[in-house]
């Protein structure tokens, strides 16, 4: 997505201001030249169009289209009229200048008088910032989501709040990371989302902050915070303020939560949350500008969060679901925050009559790392590893418990098919070149998930559906080994393939240069590829080196610093046990027949060993 810098200059302090008709601001856009623009509006005429449009004036439709009419005449005005693109672009719009900051830019309309930021197709998507220095240590962006979920919902404060609604939509966004795929047929696996998503249902800034704290000390920060509670005036009749109704931290009374109160938490939180998101009415609203201090979202963002999201005007109940639900469910899959942005203001758009103009309430602020698109393709990355590592478990249920159910298999290949099918995109042509380390994991994920549904594929008594898909399996694993052959990893899966297949290693040089590579390789799973290797020694034209295998298996269980590694070996040796064999049609040709009794005696070997007592890293992906 292409970015276009829109900014506003004006002289004097930005911190407060108020605007006034006719006044005069520098408009830099683009590669435009500097351009003057005038205030169309007065303040006091401003604050009443925006009392029009809070829900509990009551206002009728009418009155509250035409504020709405008349607020987007005046930010088309003073932010030009904006087209719909022809690719996505962002426009990156920097409101330093207080009362410029309280416009809803977000109404803006182009030439055909539609709103511009809610239809546009590609998106033109509109994000905020204020320039500010460093803050501190703080996450470049995240891959694996943690997400700290803050709910309030105080007596006296308002109608509940949504909570079982956001906090559904939360584990439905995370169910990548926590939650196993249903299959009728099968008992339902135990569903646990803890590591990745916490709740507190009574949120106060103390609790806030020791979730927080006793994440970090962990070594598992949250990166995202979500906050669900009723907004609050927090100022006074002279400094109107708006901020957060949260409990007290003694659970009791309330505690109305001012912007530079949360701020001051957060910000002493390191590292911080790379994405907050307020669920609050007027967590973005900055009508205030006369007096100085910012609104949540504002604050939140100039302290160094580099991704928040909030509501400028009040907030449906149902908009806030919405929101919720679209949002976090196109982030967490790897989307672009300023596509998930631009996808949920449409569908708060398209769904208008329940969420009224929650898609002009919402506001982002955004400042991204110089590395996002690479960031994002890693996200992206560890979203569909999860996916496929939670396909995996389930395919490992149908074999190891009996499963027979059509319904159930089905079930499994169509999510194994569906996680091939959209990580193939990820390589595909036309897609924007990612970070070549993510790029050459990709090919090991694809090969890996081919892999598994061809195991499936022979459970379901499918060979000829089982060998097509080992075949897709070398291609991605070859083609992962030969654009860096220091990748042993893929290499012995190309070479075990194509052993298993054709009963010989067309090119004995690849062999060697797998060895080469593992033996190069001092991480705890190099040992488990040499192993292999010289298990499939023969199949290259070299003597038997079972021993020099078994030496490897000792060698891995020295450097395992958990079961991971030693199952993961377990598992691609029992292969040669129950699938790849001369019974099933494989190793066609070799004059050992197969490897049925050399692998047999590895796993007799490996069971004897020693078991590591310490947590190991996952590997990429389970072979």
């Amino acid at each position: 997505m292409r970015s276009e810098l829109i900014e506003f200059f004006r002289f004097d302090s930005p911190d407060s201001g108020m605007l006034r008709m006719g006044d005069r601001y520098l408009r830099a856009r683009g590669n435009e030249p500097v351009a003057e623009v005038h205030i169309p509006i007065r303040h006091s005429d401003f604050l009443r169009r925006l009392d029009h449009l809070r829900y509990e004036m009551e206002n009728d439709a009418d009155r509250r289209e035409a504020a709405l009419r008349d607020l987007a005449e005046v930010v088309t005005q003073v932010l030009g009229v904006c087209e719909s693109p022809n690719e996505p672009i962002q426009i990156d719009l920097v409101t330093n200048a207080a009362e410029l900051s309280a416009l809803p830019f977000e109404l803006a309309r182009d030439a055909d008088d539609r709103p511009v930021f809610a239809v546009s197709d590609p998106p033109l998507v509109l994000t905020r910032r204020v320039r500010t220095g460093l803050h501190g240590t703080r996450h470049v962006w995240w891959s694996t989501p943690r997400v700290l979920f803050a709910a309030a919902s105080l007596p006296g404060a308002g109608k509940p709040v949504p909570v079982g609604e956001h906090r559904t939509a939360l584990r439905e966004a995370l169910k990548p990371w926590s939650e196993p795929l249903p299959i009728e047929g099968m008992q339902d696996a135990v569903r646990d989302n803890r590591r990745v998503l916490t709740t507190l249902d009574r949120a106060s800034l103390g609790r806030i902050a020791a979730a927080a704290r006793a994440a970090v000390a962990e070594g598992r920060p949250y990166t995202h915070l979500h906050v669900l509670a009723h907004g609050s005036n927090v100022g006074d009749q002279f400094e109107p303020e708006f901020g957060v109704a949260l409990f007290a931290d003694d659970d009791k009374t309330r505690a109305d939560v001012t912007p530079d109160d949360l701020r001051a938490v957060i910000q002493s939180i390191e590292p911080g949350p790379v994405v907050v998101t307020l669920a609050v009415c007027d967590g973005g609203n900055q009508s205030n500008s006369v007096t100085g201090g910012g609104s949540l979202a504002h604050e939140l963002h100039e302290s160094g969060v580099p991704v928040v999201l909030a509501s400028q005007f009040p907030l449906t109940f149902a908009g806030s679901i919405t929101f919720a639900r679209q949002f976090y469910g196109e982030l967490l899959a790897g989307g672009d925050v300023r596509t998930a942005l631009h996808r949920t203001r449409r569908r708060l758009h398209t769904e208008g009559a329940d969420t009224k103009h929650d898609w002009a309430s919402l506001v982002a602020y955004v400042q991204l790392p110089e590395d996002y698109q690479d960031r994002l393709y890693e996200v992206a990355m560890q979203a569909e590893m999860a996916s496929l590592r939670t396909a995996q478990l389930w395919s490992d249920r149908l074999v190891n418990e009996g499963v027979t159910d059509p319904a159930a298999f089905e079930t499994v290949a169509e999510q194994l098919r569906s996680r091939i099918a959209s990580l193939t995109r990820y390589v595909g042509d036309g897609e924007a070149a990612p970070a070549e380390a993510a790029r050459l994991e990709n090919f090991g994920i694809l090969g890996s998930a081919q892999k598994r549904y061809a195991e499936l594929s022979f459970r379901r008594d499918d060979p000829d559906g089982a060998r097509g898909a080992l075949r897709e399996a070398r291609r991605w694993y070859l083609r992962g080994f030969t654009s860096s052959l220091s990748h042993h990893w893929h290499g012995v899966q190309a070479l075990s393939i194509e052993a298993a297949l054709t009963g010989r290693i067309g090119r004995p040089g690849q062999w060697y240069a797998a060895v080469e590579a593992a033996e190069a390789d001092d991480d705890i799973w190099a040992p488990g590829s040499l192993a292999e290797l010289y298990l499939l020694a023969p199949l290259a034209g070299l003597p038997p080196a079972l021993p020099q295998a078994e030496r490897q298996l000792t060698e891995l269980a020295r450097r395992a610093e958990g079961p991971v590694p030693i199952d993961s070996t377990r598992r691609q040796l029992d292969r040669y046990v129950r699938w790849w064999t001369r019974r099933h049609g494989y190793f066609p040709d070799f004059p050992g027949g197969d490897l049925t009794e050399d692998a047999s005696r590895l796993l007799e070997g490996l069971s004897a060993l020693p078991a590591p007592s310490r947590s190991a890293p996952p590997s990429m992906v389970d072979p």
